[in-house]
C-alpha cells in the first residue's frame, strides 16, 4: 500500500514538474505532493531503522548461544530492511532527478577532496538534527520553493536540504551553534560545489585539476520506454528481448526456466558487455545515476523489479563501437573495467585522441542512454579546438553543459 501511495504522489509530483517547465509557478498548495512524498518516506525509512536496530539487539545478546543459522537468518533480514530504505530512498532520488540535472546531481554525490563516494548520512532516526532540517524544509515549501531533505536520497550526500530551482542543486547545511571541525568541511565542500555551478569551472576539485563544464551540441538520446516495454512484455509472456539501436539489447525475464546463455548466443554478438541490472539493484549502487523507478513509469513493472520478480540485463556489443567509429575514421582502443575508462578515440592524421571514462558509458545500462549518443559526444569532444587528452565529457541536458574529467 505504501509503494503505490509514493508512486502515486510521485506522478502527481512529475505533473507538478512538467507544468514548471511550461513556466508555471508553483504555489505551497501546488508543492503539497511533495510534503506528503518526504513524509511517507520519513516514516517508512525510520519504521525500517527500528526494525534493523531492534534485530541487530537481538543478534548481540544471541550471537553468543544460537547457531550460525540462526545468525545468517537474522543478519538475512537487516539485509533485507536496508534494501528496504535504499528503495524508498530512490523515490527520493526520483524527485531530485525529476527537478535537477542528472549530471549536476552527480558532483553531490562524492567527495570533493577525492574522488570516492562521500559516505550517507547513515540512519535517519535518531539524528540529533533532524528536527531542524524538517523545519528548514516546510519553511521552503511554505514560500513555494520546492525543497528535499537530502537524507531522503541515495545520490544528495552534501548538505541538509536541497532547493530545487534550477537544474544545479542548491545545497543547504543546517546548523545550530558553532561549526566543529565536520561542520567547517562539510561548509567548504558545498562552498566548492557552488562555485563550481556558479561558474562552470574550479580549480582544484577532487584533486583533478581545472574542472570545468562545456557545451554538447547532439541532445541525449533515451530508451527508457523500450525497457518499459521489454518489461511488462516479460511480466506477460515469461521473458521479453527488444533492440532499440544496433548491437544494443534489452532482457527482462520473469520465467525461471527461460535459458539465459542459449538467448545471448542467438543475438550473435562479438564483444558483448552484460549488466544485470538486478545485480546493481542489490548491492545498493544505483547511484548516482537517474534511478529506475523515475525511468519505468509503470507501477507493477517497477515494484517487480525493485523486489526481483524480474530479471532484468542490459547487453551491447563493442564491436559496434569500434565500427561506428571507424566509419568516422576513427581508430578505438577498447579497455578492461581495471582501467578508468571504456574507449580511447585516435584520429590518425592528427593524433589527437580522447578517452571515455566508464562512470559516463555505465548510462548506456543504467539510464538506457543510447551508446550512439555516447560515441557521438565524444567524438564532439575529439573535434572541438583544446580537448584534454584522456579526458570524457558529461552533458547537462538542461543547461547544455558538460563536466569534463
Amino acid at each position: 500500500m505504501s509503494f503505490e501511495r509514493a508512486h502515486g504522489l510521485l506522478e502527481e509530483i512529475r505533473n507538478l514538474r512538467a507544468a514548471m517547465g511550461a513556466g508555471v509557478t508553483p504555489s505551497p498548495t501546488m508543492l503539497h505532493p511533495l510534503w506528503l512524498l518526504q513524509r511517507l518516506l520519513v516514516k517508512e525509512i525510520t519504521r525500517a531503522e527500528r526494525k534493523i536496530r531492534r534485530i541487530k539487539s537481538i543478534l548481540r545478546l544471541t550471537a553468543e548461544h544460537d547457531g550460525s543459522d540462526r545468525s545468517i537468518s537474522l543478519m538475512t533480514q537487516v539485509e533485507a530492511y536496508r534494501h528496504l530504505t535504499y528503495i524508498w530512498r530512490s523515490f527520493g532520488d526520483a524527485v531530485a532527478f525529476l527537478f535537477m540535472d542528472k549530471f549536476a546531481l552527480r558532483q553531490a554525490f562524492y567527495n570533493t577532496h577525492n574522488t570516492n563516494a562521500k559516505q550517507d548520512a547513515g540512519f535517519l532516526s535518531g539524528k540529533a538534527g533532524f528536527v531542524g532540517e524538517w523545519e528548514e524544509v516546510e519553511k521552503w515549501l511554505r514560500q513555494g520553493i520546492p525543497a528535499l531533505l537530502a537524507d531522503l536520497t541515495n545520490t544528495i550526500r552534501h548538505g541538509d536540504v536541497c532547493l530545487m530551482v534550477g537544474p544545479d542543486p542548491v545545497l543547504i547545511e543546517v546548523k545550530l551553534g558553532e561549526l566543529d571541525t565536520r561542520g567547517r568541511q562539510q561548509r567548504d565542500s558545498i562552498r566548492q560545489l557552488m562555485e563550481f555551478f556558479e561558474n562552470d569551472e574550479i580549480p582544484n576539485l577532487r584533486g583533478l585539476g581545472k574542472i570545468y563544464r562545456t557545451a554538447h551540441h547532439s541532445p541525449e538520446l533515451c530508451y527508457a520506454h523500450v525497457m518499459e516495454d521489454t518489461i511488462i512484455a516479460a511480466a506477460r509472456t515469461g521473458a521479453a528481448f527488444k533492440s532499440p539501436e544496433r548491437g544494443l539489447w534489452y532482457v527482462a525475464i520473469a520465467d525461471g526456466a527461460v535459458d539465459l546463455k542459449a538467448t545471448i548466443h542467438g543475438f550473435s554478438l562479438g564483444h558483448p558487455i552484460v549488466y544485470p541490472l538486478n545485480e546493481v539493484k542489490t548491492n545498493r549502487s544505483w547511484a548516482p545515476y537517474s534511478p529506475l523507478i523515475l525511468s519505468i513509469r509503470d507501477r507493477e513493472s517497477s515494484y517487480r523489479f525493485m523486489w526481483g520478480d524480474i530479471i532484468v540485463f542490459v547487453i551491447y556489443d563493442l564491436d559496434e563501437l569500434v565500427a561506428a567509429a571507424a566509419s568516422r575514421g576513427l581508430k578505438t582502443t577498447l579497455f578492461s573495467r581495471e582501467e578508468d575508462s571504456v574507449f580511447e578515440l585516435i584520429e590518425p592524421i592528427t593524433g589527437k585522441n580522447i578517452r571515455l571514462a566508464w562512470q559516463l558509458f555505465d548510462r548506456l545500462a543504467l539510464e538506457f542512454t543510447s551508446p550512439g549518443w555516447l560515441l557521438e559526444i565524444t567524438v564532439e569532444r575529439l573535434n572541438s579546438q583544446g580537448v584534454p587528452s584522456a579526458a570524457s565529457s558529461e552533458r547537462n541536458t538542461r543547461t547544455g553543459k558538460s563536466a569534463v574529467f
